[in-house]
This record gives structure tokens, sequence and C-alpha cells, in this order.
């Protein structure tokens, strides 16, 4: 079959059923073996783990698409550009400390002397990831706690300090393209612009929140016109882009792409939030290596619950002025117990019906959801896949095994496809979320074929990029079955 008409068939997946299996032009003899293979892997009571992950290191992924930029980079990482500034360490909970902070240099030490410190060097881990959590016994904090506070350590070392941005993003590259990773959809940081207005935060939440009610929408447009006017909102606007054209510069190459999701966080009051989340739109329509927006932090924290629907309508606000704009959507990232039954009853319905989400992020609560079963119905339809993280489901969330509805998806006829989420603070890979996924869920070679096609076909890049990016996975593929089937022929 021609290459071309292969494209063709792999991209009309867009309507049809995730069950569909990845395209092959012809079923090779490398492809009977590596298929057969992977099939004595998985069949056991106990999956061979050790092989797997030698499979899937091997195997070629396509893309990760739901990755945060600094919680994917290993804590090992901060600590080299902390010591290149010569910054410190607290003693008391591992902060970075600068010459800035004065009052805090006494109750310090330096990277050296924690790296010969083996008690406060471990510590250390304990507090910048997810490292020896749950093998040995020591004071901590709730799980969720943990992964989400993280993240309040990383952000002082960029400050003032964008080569870093690039350094990141060049180690993100050099481990994607070493467990063969060809495209990252990373992201990467908020634009930064805030608008504070408390008169709007009390009005908007007291209004009647719905886009079709003309008092809410006149709140919103009146909002963003002054906005508009706001000289610090378009100097933020210049500072991102000009951080994300230094930061990617050369990156690109003719065997990995990148690019970026910008994103607002949903713990903030309205005026915060709504502000960040324009000017989040307003850079993916201007800028094209962002090709999406996202909406993150823990999606059980008090605020992000209390405004979950004046957030969803705030997107499809936005939508409706950018319609082709794609959104990556956290949501259902709760399970029971974590919150009230109440709020397990509509975040995945609502981000794809209200706020018209391209792809759900997590969708762990699914089996909670009053419209369950109209909003899987629509997803199959609509093909709105869900990115799924086994990993930090498991840890932040506790679902894992038979509780995880990934297998509900895939029967339902919802595309997924298999992410890292932060594989910095989780210490994982994606090739770990693949030994995780056949490990304990036995899904053929040939629908993990097509999980790793639809990172590409539901990424959120140009047509022409795609058809690029899947005919540089289909000779991937013919390479590693290849490999793989002469390794399995000797063994």
């Amino acid at each position: 079959m021609h290459r071309k008409s292969v494209l063709l068939i792999i991209l009309s997946m867009f309507s049809l059923s995730s069950a569909t299996l990845y395209a092959r032009p012809k079923v090779s003899a490398d492809y009977a073996v590596t298929k057969s293979y992977y099939q004595k892997l998985i069949s056991p009571a106990k999956p061979d783990v050790a092989g797997l992950r030698l499979f899937f290191t091997l195997m070629p992924k396509g893309g990760d698409i739901h990755q945060h930029f600094t919680g994917s980079l290993y804590a090992e990482n901060y600590l080299e550009w902390i010591e290149k500034e010569g910054y410190w360490i607290s003693k008391s909970d591992y902060s970075v400390i600068t010459p800035k902070d004065t009052d805090k240099l006494k109750d310090t030490l330096s990277v050296k002397n924690l790296r010969t410190n083996k008690l406060m060097y471990s510590d250390f881990f304990t507090h910048w990831s997810d490292k020896d959590y749950a093998n040995h016994y020591h004071d901590q904090l709730p799980p969720d706690a943990q992964f989400f506070n993280t993240f309040v350590y990383f952000s002082k070392i960029f400050n003032g300090n964008r080569k870093y941005y690039r350094e990141g993003l060049l180690k993100l590259k050099e481990r994607a393209k070493n467990e063969n990773v060809q495209y990252l959809e990373t992201m990467f940081v908020s634009p930064g612009y805030q608008k504070p207005d408390p008169v709007f935060d009390v009005q908007v939440r007291n209004s009647v929140i719905n886009t079709d009610n003309k008092e809410f929408r006149a709140l919103l447009d009146g909002f963003l016109s002054g906005v508009s006017q706001d000289t610090l909102f378009y100097n933020k606007v210049k500072q991102y882009r000009d951080l994300i054209e230094f930061s990617s510069n050369g990156i690109n190459d003719d065997t990995f792409t990148l690019r970026f999701q910008s994103y607002v966080s949903r713990n903030s009051a309205p005026s915060l939030f709504f502000s960040g989340l324009y000017t989040a739109f307003y850079e993916a329509n201007k800028n094209k290596g962002v090709v999406g927006v996202n909406i993150v932090s823990a999606e059980n924290d008090p605020i992000a619950l209390g405004d979950y629907r004046l957030h969803m309508q705030m997107f499809r606000y936005l939508k409706e002025k950018y319609p082709h704009i794609k959104t990556s959507m956290h949501a259902g990232e709760l399970t029971t117990g974590m919150v009230m039954p109440e709020e397990l009853k509509y975040h995945i319905s609502e981000a794809v019906s209200v706020a018209g989400a391209n792809r759900i992020g997590h969708g762990v609560d699914i089996s909670y959801e009053t419209n369950a079963l109209s909003t899987l119905t629509r997803m199959k339809a609509e093909r709105i896949p869900v990115e799924i993280n086994l990993t930090s489901n498991d840890f932040i969330l506790g679902v894992k095994d038979e509780a995880h509805p990934i297998r509900l998806y895939t029967d339902s006829g919802v595309p997924i496809v298999i992410s890292s989420d932060d594989p910095g603070v989780s210490r994982n890979s994606l090739t770990e979320e693949y030994v995780l996924l056949a490990g304990r869920y036995r899904y053929s070679y040939d629908e993990v074929k097509q999980f790793a096609a639809n990172s590409i076909i539901y990424s959120f890049l140009e047509k022409d990029e795609k058809e690029r990016g899947l005919q540089l996975l289909q000779e991937k593929f013919a390479e590693f079955e290849s490999r793989m089937a002469d390794f399995a022929r000797r063994n």
C-alpha cells in the first residue's frame, strides 16, 4: 500500500472507534513475531515485568501530550542549577535560599554539603519529589498534598534565570529521544498576567453563571475591555512570547517536535483566573508554538470546587471568541472520599459539554458522574480522548488496577492516550506508564500501537505535522519490529 494511503487511513481514525487498530499497510513476519512475543510477556498470571520494560524501552511511543514542564524535571536537575547559581538549601524545609533572603541565610547549607550529608540528602528528595514515600516510614503529608507541594520548590530557580527554561527543555528532549518519544506537548509556563478586581469577583459569582445570560456575558465583556487597555497585559504577553522563542529555538529537528500548552491555575479569584485564561487564549491565537490551553492545579481545592462551573463557562465564552484554539482540560482528577459525593457528579461532563474540551486530562471520576453514559457516548462520537496518567492517579488518588476507569473508556469506544504527567516528581517515565498499562490491563499489541498513534492523532499539531509524525512513527515501528523479532527468534 502507498505510504500516503496509509496516512489517510490513520487520519480517518478521527471518526472511528478507539478500538480500531493502528493502520498496518501489510502484515509482515516481523510484526507477527513481535506481536506473539509481546503476548508471551503479558500472558502469565504474573506478567514478565522486566521483559515488558525492555520491550517498551525500545518501542516507539509517539508523543507525550500530558506533561508538566517543571514537574517533568528531576530534583537532581534542579540541584545542578541551584549549585550553578550559588544558592543554598534551607535546613528546615529544603526550600531554595538566595542572597536576597537575608533573614534565612544562617539556617542553610550548600548543595555540595547537602550531597555529603546522606541523611539530609535522602530527606531532600522526599520533599522535592515522591521518592521513598511508600517504601519506609517517615513523617509525611497526605499523597495529594505531597505531590502538589513539590511545585512550590521549583519556581525560585527560574526567577531571573530564563536560561534554565531552555536547559530544562533540552534535558526533556534528550530523555524523550532516549525512550523513543518523538513529540512533546508540554505545559510550559503561564503567561503570568493577572488583573485583580474584587468588585468583578463578587458580581460574577452572584450572577446567573451561564454565557446565555446577558448580564453574565456583559460582566465578562466589560472585564476584558479593561484588560485590553492595560499596558501590563501587553508587556506580559511580550515577555511570555520572548521566553517561548528563546527557550525553544533550535530544539525541533527531523525526528523531534516540541510544542507548548499555555495554562491558568484554577485556585485563584475569578478576576485573576479569567485574566490569566484570556491571556493564555490570546497567546495561543498569536504564537504557533503554543498549540493549546489548559487548566491546572488541585481540582479538590476549595476555590477550584466552588468556582468549577464558573470556570467552565469562562472557557465556553473564550472558545466562542477563539473557536480554533484547542483545549486540554484537567477534569475528574477526583475520587470518592476526597470530596463530597456531589462534587463527583459533573466535572468531566461540564468540561465536555459546556467548556468544549478537545481532550480530557485524567478523567478518573467518570464512574461517579450523573451523566456518565451520555458523556461517554459523546466522547466516542466526537473523538474526545482521555489522557491516562496511571502513576499519578495511583499516587494522588489511590486509584489503580481494576478501580481505574481505563477499561471503561476503551470498552466504550473512547480513545485514550498514555502520558507521563509529572515524571520528575513521580520519578517515572512514559516507558514505565506503558509497562503499567500492559502489566495491569493486558491490552493487545495492536491496541498498544493504537495508543501510541493516538498521541499524534489527538495532539494539537497541524494536519500536515500529524501526517509527518505518523509517517515517522510508522517507520520507527517497522525498525522496532525488525529488532524485536530478531531478538525473539534468538531467544
